[in-house]
């Protein structure tokens, strides 16, 4: 059986983590999808609004069927030009409600309605490893869930109803999440299980259908905010648990970049954490590479035996035309295997076939776990700078994902100290952003450390816990008394 390395890669994906994360286009909506078609078990596949929201630069208006450019009374009568226009100004409401990321089948308007929901073609396995974090979650946040998609009175839904509301409903494919094959996601002392608790507090903050403060999409918003959080976190501890060292060392260490700039201490430690973790994430596909590769008795293969098959063109399922570009293919991939120092064959050769997997040049046209944990961060709002050419990503979270995680240690109405808050974070989620006597010894143990600045003694404890201060009082979850506490306190909802 030759290697392919492509092949290989979703297997040990999947081995590793239960799903494939090895797309480059996987986006929080495509795991929002999954997640909201489970809840609702049915799914709606509005072609008109597809239509409709399409880019009119790619589907010109005088390509439209007729009865499309009379269902809205402000689009009647209006030259091919202006209902362009009209058509991007749509399509600008719904990316401003993160509704729309892309227009093709499988990345369009989700989020604020039943409408909306379409049987995506990526994220499947791992938007269902987050439904299954919302199943184990309780009935409650399920069944506000499908109330408040099913409710169609937000802006959106009224805006669209025309284009939607005919649209043919059928039933989701309801499969349930596989466990990884190379251990329970759910074990003791796993960080899977304090999702599906930061689940459960979450819901408490959800709106119930009929509340007299109705705001669905942001609910919506929140599910997804923190479910991309629960996804990252995930894959960048799983290493870590696979190799049952997670009570040892905790959480894989995430510094939150609060201080404001790049050029200091904590910029550096979040730099390193960022790092770390992609790091992890590849460590851990490397042992789903090994369990793939044992699964296809590789373990049995002799050096001689590798090379005699090297040798022959016979060992690498190469999708290639030109013999050049092939035994250029092999060569590198030899080089790989010799140069690996590690007695074993069966570990040289998987370390090689990591190797070869993870190529910076990407010769070999995969897109690994690590590259898409990476990309996904950062279109989360988990990491900045955001884009495909940034480098030396820090973690920096958007308000809207700093407040998920926040409504997913505080119940409605409770309060605590930001210390307490900071301690909750660090060891619930690995989250670091200073407060706490345990925060250098957590780091330390992942050998990250934090050094003075030329301007302060303990950057991490004074300017970064301030800034993360600041913020958390931005979103109105903090207020700062006269005696210098400073005391979190979780709005209490209408439902």
């Amino acid at each position: 059986m030759d290697l392919a390395f492509n092949d290989i890669n979703g297997e040990a994906s999947t081995a590793a983590f239960g799903f494939k994360a090895t797309s480059a286009s996987l986006k929080p909506v495509h795991l929002a999808q999954v997640m909201f078609s489970h809840t609702l078990e049915t799914v709606h596949s509005p072609d008109d609004l597809f239509t409709f929201a399409e880019k009119p630069s790619r589907t010109p208006s005088s390509d439209l069927e007729p009865h499309l450019k009379e269902l809205f009374e402000s689009s009647r009568g209006l030259t091919d030009e202006k209902l362009d226009n009209l058509r991007q100004k749509m399509r600008t409401v719904l990316a401003n409600d993160d509704a729309l990321y892309a227009s093709q089948l499988g990345s369009a308007p989700t989020c604020t309605s039943d409408w909306f929901i379409i049987n995506p073609s990526v994220g499947v396995t791992a938007g269902r490893f987050l439904y299954t974090l919302l199943n184990r979650a309780g009935e409650d946040i399920e069944q506000k869930l499908e109330e408040q998609l099913r409710d169609h009175h937000d802006a959106i839904s009224l805006l669209f109803r025309p284009l939607v509301k005919d649209a043919d409903e059928s039933a989701t494919t309801m499969k349930p999440w596989d466990e990884p094959v190379l251990g329970d996601a759910f074990a003791d002392g796993c960080i899977a299980p304090e999702f599906v608790k930061g689940y459960t507090i979450l819901s408490k903050h959800l709106k119930s259908n009929g509340g007299t403060d109705l705001n669905y999409p942001r609910d919506l918003r929140r599910v997804v905010k923190f479910g991309s959080v629960a996804f990252y976190l995930y894959m960048v501890n799983r290493y870590d648990e696979l190799q049952n060292r997670a009570q040892r060392d905790g959480r894989l260490p995430i510094v939150l970049n609060y201080t404001g700039g790049t050029d200091n201490p904590v910029a550096d430690a979040s730099l390193d954490c960022a790092r770390t973790a992609h790091s992890e994430v590849q460590r851990a596909t490397r042992l789903g590479v090994e369990a793939v590769l044992d699964r296809d008795g590789y373990k049995d293969y002799s050096e001689q035996d590798i090379y005699d098959q090297l040798d022959a063109h016979e060992f690498l399922d190469l999708n290639r035309k030109s013999e050049e570009k092939i035994e250029e293919d092999y060569e590198t991939f030899q080089a790989i295997f010799e140069a690996d120092p590690a007695p074993d064959t069966f570990d040289r050769l998987v370390n090689a076939v990591s190797d070869a997997i993870h190529h910076s040049s990407s010769r070999f046209k995969t897109y690994t776990p690590q590259s898409t944990a990476q990309t996904f961060a950062w279109r989360a709002g988990i990491l900045k700078p955001r884009g495909n050419r940034a480098n030396k990503r820090r973690y920096r979270p958007d308000p809207e994902i700093l407040e998920a995680i926040l409504l997913s240690v505080i119940d409605p109405g409770d309060s605590m100290s930001l210390a307490e808050l900071c301690e909750v974070l660090r060891t619930r989620y690995g989250i670091i952003v200073g407060g706490t006597e345990n925060d250098r010894a957590h780091l330390e143990a992942w050998d990250i450390h934090i050094g003075a600045s030329a301007a302060e003694s303990d950057p991490l404890n004074n300017r970064n816990y301030e800034g993360f201060k600041q913020a958390v009082v931005d979103l109105g979850f903090a207020q700062e008394y006269a005696d210098g506490v400073t005391i979190v306190t979780s709005p209490i909802q209408n439902t």
